[in-house]
């Protein structure tokens, strides 16, 4: 076992220290030089050129506007229905109403007439 060959686990690891920065040499020589930072925590989407998101922007308000307009004729129609429905029940309401008048001003000619008849002595005998 006096063979000088290093064994793979008995190596030692050379770590190579870079300079300090500005030519300092006490302490920190092991660290690197600050890089700006990644922003890989940020989304691809905010990384995107500012005129790519700006033409995303337009064509999300395009479809938004499309939709509003969708939205808009179908709540329309829908206030058509049931305008129409109210008008026709309205109607409905004041037929019936003029027919109960009716019905009541045509009993109460009957009335009158009755009372007229009852006075004759032809009737009274």
């Amino acid at each position: 076992m006096s063979d000088p060959t290093p064994s793979s686990s008995t190596t030692p690891v050379v770590v190579s220290v870079a300079p300090s920065r500005m030519g300092r040499t006490p302490g920190k020589a092991h660290k690197s030089d600050k890089t700006a930072v990644k922003r890989s925590y940020l989304s691809a989407e905010i990384k995107t050129p500012f005129e790519k998101r700006m033409e995303q922007e337009k064509k999300k308000e395009a479809a938004k506007a499309v939709e509003r307009e969708l939205k808009d004729d179908k709540e329309a129609e829908r206030q058509r229905k049931v305008n129409i429905i109210k008008e026709r029940r309205e109607r409905q309401a004041e037929r019936i109403r003029m027919e109960e008048m009716k019905a009541k001003m045509s009993a109460k000619k009957l009335q009158r007439m009755k009372k007229r008849q009852g006075r004759s002595k032809k009737i009274n005998g």
